[in-house]
């Protein structure tokens, strides 16, 4: 089983994508995705992104391979709101926070992560969307550093928590905390360097690692050929699927 834990629908201002829901689902399938994990894209720049959940849970209700995944924003004071329509949703296993968008300090979360812990929720925090170096002038947003997310899963040890988007230095610089943290996972949806999850693989990471294709901002062939090229059948199946299907309970 092939699990997708990053992939978003909607439109991005910079860049011209197919976004629509239908379109990356079928950009999915096609390197044989089973498992959609999607997030609303329009939410980034929304000053209230919970308004754009609606769109993925819709598109769970039509299509029984996605499984949505909402984002939520701690300084919207109707997360609390947004947290329980959520778990009314078919399928939320998962929620995604943009603190570089709003933006806040994950400190200013803990409530929120608290909640997602009593709800038996994951959590992925986006570290990057668009790499700096591509971004407008005037709408320059900046990486959250992956120490930051390892924080939050110190601090709340009963939460999932998955660092979403990071760099594949970011990952090898966070090794020794993904080791000592069980609730803490990376997924490898721009990992790009140079045969970067070989070099993973190597340093004993396998275990830690998901498979995302940041699609539709990515193209869904490269990032499955990420995973598959140079890595043994065990390690290709473990971040491809079983990794993802084991903390999300799939």
């Amino acid at each position: 089983m092939i699990i997708d834990v990053n992939a978003w629908a909607g439109h991005w201002s910079t860049l011209p994508i197919e976004g629509g829901i239908a379109a990356v689902r079928a950009s999915l399938k096609a390197v044989g995705v089973d498992r959609i994990c999607l997030s609303p894209l329009d939410a980034a720049w929304c000053p209230n992104p919970h308004l754009h959940n609606a769109k993925v849970y819709a598109a769970a209700r039509q299509f029984d391979d996605i499984d949505p995944v909402p984002v939520l924003d701690p300084t919207i004071p109707t997360w609390r709101d947004e947290l329980a329509d959520a778990l009314t949703q078919p399928r939320v296993r998962l929620v995604k926070l943009l603190p570089t968008y709003s933006p806040y300090d994950l400190s200013a979360a803990d409530e929120l992560f608290a909640a997602f812990a009593q709800s038996r929720l994951a959590v992925i925090i986006q570290t990057r969307l668009d790499d700096p170096r591509h971004q407008h002038p005037l709408a320059q947003v900046p990486d959250l550093p992956a120490d930051a997310v390892a924080d939050v899963a110190a601090r709340h040890p009963g939460l999932t928590v998955i660092v979403g988007g990071p760099t594949w230095t970011a990952i090898r610089g966070l090794r020794e905390r993904l080791l000592s943290l069980p609730n803490l996972y990376a997924d490898v949806s721009q990992a790009d360097g140079m045969n970067s999850l070989k070099i993973f693989v190597a340093e004993g990471l396998t275990s830690k690692l998901l498979f995302g294709s940041h699609a539709p901002l990515f193209v869904p062939f490269s990032a499955l050929a990420r995973v598959v090229n140079d890595l043994n059948d065990d390690d290709v199946a473990a971040i491809l699927g079983k990794n993802a299907a084991r903390i999300l309970g799939l």
